[in-house]
This record gives C-alpha cells, structure tokens and sequence, in this order.
C-alpha cells in the first residue's frame, strides 16, 4: 500500500474512533419480570430520574423509578410506547393510542400529569394525526396540517417557541408560527423518519430510508450525511447517538450503540456481547439508555 494512503488510513481510523463521549460504565439494569411480556425503554425523564417502558408490541407504558426501583402503570393503550414525549421536568406525559376500525388505523393523543395522575385526551381518534410534542407544559399537536395547543401542566401558557416536526405517509413536516409545510432536504420522493430538533432548535436531524440519518439547518439547507446510523437522537447541539444495526431482514442479529459528530468522528460506545439498540440520550443526567430485543435494559453512564 501506498504510504500516504496508509497514512491517511490511520488517520481516519484514530478520527472516526475519537473520544466523544467519556463512558464510566455500561449497566445491566434487573428489570422486574413480568412473564410472557418483553419489556423495552421508550423513554428517559430529561433529568435521567425514571425509564418508561412498553412491551415489545408498544401496549401500554410504565414508569420505573430508578433510585428506588418502584414501578408504576401509566395506561394500557395500545400503541402508547410509539411515540413519548416527557415534558422538560419530566412531570408530564404525552403519548399516542393506536386503534383499529374495519382494518384502518386511527390514533389519538394523550396527557399524563405524574403529580396529579390527571389524564387528557388532546386529539380523539383520527387517520390525519401528524405529530406531537411538549414544551414548558403546553402539548402541540398537528392533525391534517393544522397545529393546536394544549396545556397540559396547570397554569402553562399556551405558547410555542420551538418549531414543531411531524410525519404523515413517511413525509416530513415542519411548523412554525402556526404554518405547516413539507419540509423535505432530501427531495419530495424520499420516505423520512425519526426527525428531531436539536437541542438549541437550530438543526434537524432525522432519517431517510433507504440512504442513512442526516442533519440540515432548520430551513432545510447544508444537509450533512450523519451514515447509515439507525433511530438518531440527540446528545447535544454538536453530537448525535444513534445505533449501527445488522439484521438478516427479520430480526436484528447485530447492533452497537454509536455517537457521531457532526464533522464526521464516531465512537462505538457497546461492545460486541450485546444487541444494543433504540438508544435513549440524556445529556444532562450523563445517561444513555438502551434495550435488548430480549428484553434486558442497560445505562450507559457517561461522565
């Protein structure tokens, strides 16, 4: 081989492998057993104080407290481990149920206060439901492009500062001040998933099938290819944590955890010896949550 490209080859080994994130630990959790169900997280409070947890089948949601590892069932609804949303203090809830009438699927959108055991209804059953989100104890939802504001947290304003992002038919969305439109860095064709804001609002990140994870500004330009990183989240303003799979088309046969860089490094962040996947970042606890498909649960715990 040629030296200079050898040398360019180790160079982007010792780049891609960066330190990123400086893990302590990687922690099995003892996930109480509940036989017959495997159980997975599909959700981390933003101050890493509980897990939410579904079946494998997204039938219900329970709260696990991590200090003191009592558990608590938030609902039954089918569907309701889909798509979570956990309010900035981690006291409210927001989740879909997913029906079935006369072989269509209908969804609707749902209100958990932790303090007051309240539950609300936000969106009754619905084919048009694009989306959901939480901020500052106000639940913004988009059905068939039309945006709606909920409080969900006594004495919240009603307002929305963020942006808001949605999916309807594999097509991304985006709202702002109240306006819905297609938001589509990609190309109009392609089929997106897993979108989310950065931290600061700036950015998106989010998934096109078939090509990999991406980042773009929020108004669509200066799309940044992030590889073929599955379920993409958000670390930071800088930093995203997703998971490298590999399945034999029917089930996930291998999968680590990984942290890229917007500038391209990578840290492989699990080992071999698990099936890591659907990672759950929270930066401000320095945890990451992720789940086996057999049902174990693991922190890992980032200094």
């Amino acid at each position: 081989m040629n030296k200079a490209i050898l040398a360019i080859s180790i160079l982007w080994a010792v780049v891609a492998q960066a330190q990123i994130l400086n893990v302590s630990s990687v922690e099995r959790l003892a996930v109480p057993s509940d036989e017959g169900t495997v159980m997975q997280a599909v959700g981390i409070s933003p101050q890493g104080s509980y897990l939410l947890l579904s079946s494998d089948t997204k039938q219900g949601l329970v709260k696990w407290d991590l200090a003191t590892g009592g558990m608590s069932t938030l609902t039954s609804d089918a569907g309701a481990g889909s798509e979570v949303c956990i309010s900035e203090d981690g006291n409210q809830v927001v989740y879909g149920e997913i029906t079935y009438k006369n072989k269509r699927r209908h969804e609707s959108v749902k209100a958990i206060d932790l303090n007051t055991n309240k539950k609300q209804t936000l969106v009754k059953q619905t084919r048009n439901l694009q989306g959901f989100t939480v901020e500052n104890g106000t639940a913004a939802t988009v059905t068939d492009g039309n945006v709606k504001l909920h409080a969900v947290k006594k004495g919240a304003s009603k307002a929305m500062t963020r942006p808001v992002l949605s999916h309807h038919h594999l097509k991304l969305y985006l709202t702002q001040n109240g306006v819905t439109k297609m938001f589509a860095p990609n190309g109009a064709d392609e089929r997106y998933i897993w979108a989310s804001l950065s931290p600061d609002g700036s950015r998106v990140l989010y998934y096109v099938s078939g090509h990999g994870a991406f980042v773009c500004d929020i108004d669509g330009s200066h799309v940044i290819s992030m590889g073929n990183l599955t379920a993409p989240k958000w670390w930071d303003n800088n930093t995203i944590v997703g998971m490298n799979e590999v399945d034999d088309e029917y089930h996930v046969i291998a999968s680590s955890i990984v942290a890229c860089t917007l500038d391209g490094q990578q840290q492989v962040l699990t080992g071999d010896d698990v099936i890591a996947t659907y990672p759950l970042p929270c930066r401000e606890s320095g945890k990451i949550a992720f789940s086996t498909p057999d049902g174990n649960i693991y922190l890992i715990h980032v200094k």
